[in-house]
C-alpha cells in the first residue's frame, strides 16, 4: 500500500480483516499501544522540524508474525493524521474513534477538485493582495493554505442552519473572501481604507482584519463570523453564546497554536462545554499550529506536548493533521463533523503548517526563526503540487476576473448599515426617560403569593419555610418588600408577560448571602423545585462554575443573539470584575460602538464596604465608569427594592437595549432601611434615578450612591440631624441624571453639597463625578471618603469600623466644613 493512501484506500476491507484477526492477547496489546501512542509518531509536520516520539510500547513485542499487523497499524496511526484519543475514557467513544481511524477511504467525488481550487484561489488572492496593497495588513495564510481546505470542508459537511465562527487574525482576509462569502469589493475597499460604516452613524468601527461578517456563501450556507479584538481567544465564548441563541447553529472556533495554549479563556470555555446551560451541541475547534507565535517558539510558548492539550480536560478527541496533505484535512473534517453529530460534544483538529511570510507583511521571521525559515523557503507551493499529484487543473478565470475588478474599483462608499438607535445623539436622553414599569398592586400581590407558596409535598428547611411565610405576609400587605423579593417579583412579572429569563451566577440560585432561594430543596429526598417555574415563559435559573471570563462572554453572546430574553449574570463578589475585565472591556462596553452589537445583558456586582476585607468589598465603580461614554452602558447603584424592581423590568421595557451594570448590596439585603411598599412598584410608577429627602432650610446636602445612603440615614437619626441634613441618593450614575439631581438640590439652595462615599478617595465614583456634580451644584462639591489607599479595604473589622465612623463624622459634623 502506498504511503499516501489513507485508511485502507484501494482495498477498504483489507485493514478491517487484518485487525479482526487480532484475537490473541499480544495482538490486542499491540493494537491498543498504537491506538494510544501512535499519534506521537505521526508525520504531521510538513517541515519535519517537530520532534516525533516513538513510544516504546509500539515496539515492545517484536514477534515476526506481528509484522503485518504492525505495518498496517503504522500506516494508519503514523501517517498524516495523528489520532490523540487515549484521554477519551468512554468505551463507546473510544471504539468509535478507533473505527474512524481504521476504516474509510479516500475523498469523495468532487472533494479533491474543490480542495485544489481553494488552494489555488487562496494563493492567487494573497499574492494579489501583497502586490496591489503592499502596506495593508492581512496576516497572510501563506504556508497554511491547507487550513482553508479543512475549514471549508467542516462548513460544507455540517451544512448547519448557520455556522457561527469565532476567528483569528491568520488568513482572516482570505477566509472572508473564500470561506465566508464576504463580497470581494467590500473587502478590497476596506483594505484601501474605506470605512465599513458611515461616519454620521457615530460608531468607532475597527480595523479591517477585526471586522465580522454575516451572510451567505456561494453554496447557500449561512455564516456568521464574529468580529474580534486583538485578544483573540476572547471571541470564542462570545461566539459560543451566540450559537446557543441561534437555532441549529454550528459553533466553529478558529485558533492559532500560541493563543489556544496561552490564553486561559480557552480552558474555561472547554470546561463549560459539558454543562447543560452552556451546551451548544459540541464545538468544532480548528487549531492552526504555526509552531511559532509572532516571534515566540513553541518551546517558550507552552509546556504541553501539543498546543491543544487543554482539550484533554474535557476528553475531546484531538486530531493532528499534516497541513500539506489536503486529503488528510478532508478526512479530519469529516470525522470532526461526524463526531459532533454522534456525540454532541467538542472535538479538536490541529493542523500543523508554517508561516511563509512571518507574522504579518512587514515582519522579518529570519530574525528569530532562521532554521525554520530556511526549511520554509525550500518548500514548493502546495496548490500546484496537490493539483499535479492528482492531475487537476483548477479553473480560476471567473475568480480572477472578480478579484481584478474588485482591486481596480474605486474604494466603495460606506456600506449601507442600520442606524442603531443606541448610537443616536439622543440616546442618553432616551435612557434617562425611564418607562413606566409598575404593575397594578393586585397583580403584584398575586405574584407575591405565588412566590411565597410552599410547593406541595416538599419537605422544606425550617428557615426556607419562614422565608416563604414572610413573602406571603408581604402579599397580604402585612410587611414591606425587601430587596430579594422585589428582584424575584420583577423576574416573575416578566415571565408572566412572556419574556424568557436566564438568571445565573456563582452560588446565585440560593444567593451567596442566603437571600434569594429561587430553588427549594426537599430536605429528605433532595428534589429541587424552582419558584419561578410555571409562571409563563421559560425560566433558566442555575449556578455557574467559578469562571468569570468565559461565562460573561457566553452570556453576552447569548444576549446579542436572542433579544427576546432577559439575561442576568451575577458574580459572587463584585471584585471578580478583575477576572472578567477582558470580555467587559472588549465586548460589553463597546460592542455596539465597534461592531453594532446590541445587548441588554445585566451584570450584578455585589458591592459595599462591610468589613469583608480587600477582596470582597468593591465592584470597582471607578473602572466601570471610566468605560462609560455615548450611552454605551447603564450603571446603577440603587438603594431601594422598588428601584431595583423597576430597573430589572426596564431592561425589557426600556426604549433601548443596553447592557446594565448593577452594583448590588450585601448589608442592605436585611437592613430595616432597605424596604419598599408595593405602592412604589404599582401602576404608573417607574425607576427614579435620584431619590432625595432634602428639605427646605437644610444646611447640608449629602449626595451619595447605594448602600451608604441607608447607613447615613440611620446615623443621621441617631444624631438628631433630621431636618438639618438631607440625603440625596444618586441611584443611577450613567447616563448621569443631571436634571433630576438639579431638581433635588433646588429644594434647599443654601445647603452645602457634599459627596459621601464609603470607598477610598482614589476609588469609587467621585473621580468620575466630580466635575459633573460641580456643574449641577454650581459650586465646588467636597468629597468625604476613606483615605486614598493601595488596597481597596483593610483586613481587620476594628479598622474597618473606625474608618466608617470617620466617614460618618466628617459627613455629619456640621461644625466642620469638609
Amino acid at each position: 500500500m502506498r504511503a499516501d493512501m489513507h485508511l485502507g484506500a484501494g482495498d477498504p476491507g483489507a485493514l478491517e480483516r487484518l485487525l479482526a484477526a487480532e484475537t490473541g492477547a499480544r495482538e490486542r496489546a499491540l493494537v491498543e499501544a498504537w491506538r494510544r501512542h501512535g499519534w506521537r509518531w505521526a508525520r504531521t509536520d510538513p517541515l519535519g522540524l517537530a520532534p516525533r516520539e516513538r513510544d516504546p510500547a509500539l515496539d515492545a513485542d517484536d514477534a515476526p508474525w506481528l509484522g503485518p499487523l504492525r505495518e498496517a497499524l503504522e500506516r494508519i496511526y503514523a501517517g498524516p493524521i495523528g489520532w490523540e484519543t487515549a484521554h477519551v475514557h468512554d468505551a463507546e467513544k473510544r471504539a468509535w474513534l478507533a473505527a474512524a481511524a481504521e476504516t474509510g477511504s479516500g475523498p469523495a467525488a468532487g472533494e479533491r477538485e474543490r480542495a485544489a481550487w481553494l488552494l489555488a484561489a487562496t494563493e492567487r488572492f494573497e499574492a494579489a493582495t501583497l502586490t496591489r496593497l503592499p502596506t495593508a495588513k492581512t496576516f497572510s495564510l501563506d504556508g497554511a493554505e491547507g487550513f482553508m481546505v479543512l475549514a471549508d470542508a467542516v462548513i460544507r459537511r455540517a451544512a448547519a442552519a448557520e455556522t457561527v465562527v469565532g476567528g483569528m487574525h491568520r488568513g482572516r482576509i482570505a477566509q472572508m473572501a473564500l470561506l465566508f462569502g464576504k463580497p470581494m469589493r467590500r473587502l478590497t475597499a476596506e483594505l484601501k481604507g474605506a470605512p465599513d460604516l458611515p461616519e454620521v452613524l457615530g460608531a468607532a468601527s475597527d480595523v479591517p482584519y477585526h471586522l465580522g461578517w454575516r451572510g451567505t456563501r456561494g453554496d447557500g450556507l449561512a455564516v456568521r463570523v464574529l468580529a474580534h479584538p486583538s485578544h483573540l481567544s476572547i471571541v470564542a465564548p462570545v461566539a459560543a453564546g451566540i450559537a446557543r441563541g441561534t437555532p441549529d447553529a454550528l459553533p466553529l472556533m478558529l485558533h492559532t497554536d500560541a493563543a489556544i495554549a496561552g490564553q486561559g479563556v480557552n480552558f474555561e470555555l472547554m470546561q463549560l462545554s459539558g454543562l447543560a446551560p452552556y451546551s451548544v451541541g459540541g464545538t468544532i475547534h480548528l487549531v492552526l499550529d504555526n509552531r511559532v507565535g509572532f516571534t515566540t517558539d513553541a518551546a517558550a510558548a507552552r509546556t504541553s506536548r501539543g498546543p491543544a492539550d487543554v482539550a484533554r480536560a474535557v476528553e475531546a478527541p484531538i486530531l493532528h493533521v499534516d497541513g500539506e496533505d489536503p486529503d488528510a484535512c478532508l478526512r479530519a473534517a469529516e470525522v470532526a463533523v461526524e463526531w459532533r453529530a454522534r456525540f454532541g460534544s467538542d472535538v479538536v483538529v490541529v493542523l500543523t503548517a508554517y508561516r511563509r511570510r512571518g507574522h504579518n507583511e512587514i515582519d522579518e521571521p529570519r530574525f528569530t526563526q532562521p532554521v525554520m525559515q530556511t526549511a520554509i523557503d525550500a518548500r514548493p507551493r502546495l496548490g500546484a503540487a496537490y493539483a499535479a499529484r492528482h492531475g487537476l487543473s483548477p479553473d480560476l478565470a471567473a475568480f480572477e476576473a472578480e478579484m481584478d475588478a474588485a482591486f481596480k474599483a474605486t474604494p466603495a462608499t460606506p456600506n449601507d448599515a442600520p442606524a442603531p438607535p443606541g448610537l443616536a445623539p439622543d440616546a442618553e436622553a432616551r435612557m434617562l426617560a425611564a418607562p413606566e414599569t409598575g404593575l397594578a398592586e393586585e397583580r403584584l400581590r398575586a405574584l407575591l403569593a405565588r412566590l411565597g407558596a410552599e410547593p406541595e409535598g416538599l419537605a422544606l428547611h425550617p428557615k426556607a419555610a419562614k422565608f416563604l411565610a414572610r413573602r406571603r405576609a408581604m402579599a397580604a400587605g402585612e410587611a414591606p418588600v425587601d430587596w430579594a423579593t422585589a428582584e424575584a417579583l420583577a423576574f416573575a412579572s416578566l415571565l408572566a408577560e412572556g419574556t424568557p429569563l436566564r438568571f445565573s451566577g456563582q452560588d446565585s440560585v440560593r444567593g451567596a448571602f442566603s437571600q434569594r432561594h429561587l430553588v427549594l430543596a426537599d430536605q429528605e429526598t433532595g428534589r429541587r423545585v424552582s419558584v419561578l417555574d410555571g409562571l409563563g415563559a421559560r425560566a433558566e435559573v442555575f449556578d455557574t462554575p467559578l469562571i468569570e471570563n468565559a461565562v460573561l462572554g457566553f452570556e453576552y453572546g447569548l444576549s446579542v443573539a436572542d433579544p427576546r430574553r432577559l439575561v442576568v449574570w451575577e458574580t459572587q463578589f463584585g471584585d471578580f470584575l478583575n477576572v472578567f475585565q477582558p470580555v467587559f472591556d472588549q465586548f460589553v462596553t463597546c460592542g455596539e460602538d465597534k461592531w453594532l452589537l446590541t445587548s441588554n445583558i445585566t451584570l450584578m456586582l455585589p458591592h459595599g464596604w462591610d468589613g469583608g476585607g480587600p477582596d470582597h468589598s468593591t465592584g470597582h465603580l471607578e473602572r466601570v465608569l471610566a468605560r462609560c461614554a455615548k450611552a454605551n452602558l447603564r450603571v446603577v447603584n440603587a438603594s431601594t427594592p422598588a428601584n431595583w424592581f423597576h430597573l430589572l423590568r426596564g431592561q425589557v421595557h426600556g426604549a433601548l437595549r443596553k447592557p446594565m451594570v448593577a452594583f448590588t448590596p450585601k448589608a442592605l439585603l436585611r437592613h430595616p432601611g432597605c424596604l419598599s411598599s408595593l405602592s412604589e412598584m404599582g401602576a404608573g410608577t417607574g425607576f427614579r434615578p435620584v431619590l432625595s429627602d432634602l428639605a427646605a432650610g437644610a444646611e447640608r446636602a449629602l449626595i451619595c450612591s447605594g448602600k451608604v445612603a441607608a447607613m447615613l440615614a440611620a446615623e443621621r437619626e441617631k444624631r438628631g440631624l433630621g431636618g438639618r441634613v438631607g440625603i440625596v441618593r444618586l441611584e443611577q450614575l450613567h447616563p448621569f441624571p443631571a436634571e433630576a439631581l438639579a431638581e433635588a438640590l433646588a429644594a434647599a439652595p443654601g445647603a452645602l453639597p457634599v459627596w459621601v462615599q464609603e470607598e477610598p478617595e482614589n476609588l469609587g465614583p467621585f473621580g468620575w463625578l466630580d466635575r459633573r456634580l460641580e456643574r449641577v451644584a454650581g459650586r465646588r462639591v467636597a468629597c468625604v471618603s476613606r483615605p486614598a489607599a493601595a488596597s481597596p479595604a483593610v483586613g481587620w473589622r476594628a479598622w474597618h469600623d473606625a474608618e466608617e465612623r470617620a466617614v460618618f463624622d466628617a459627613a455629619l459634623d456640621l461644625e466642620e466644613t469638609p
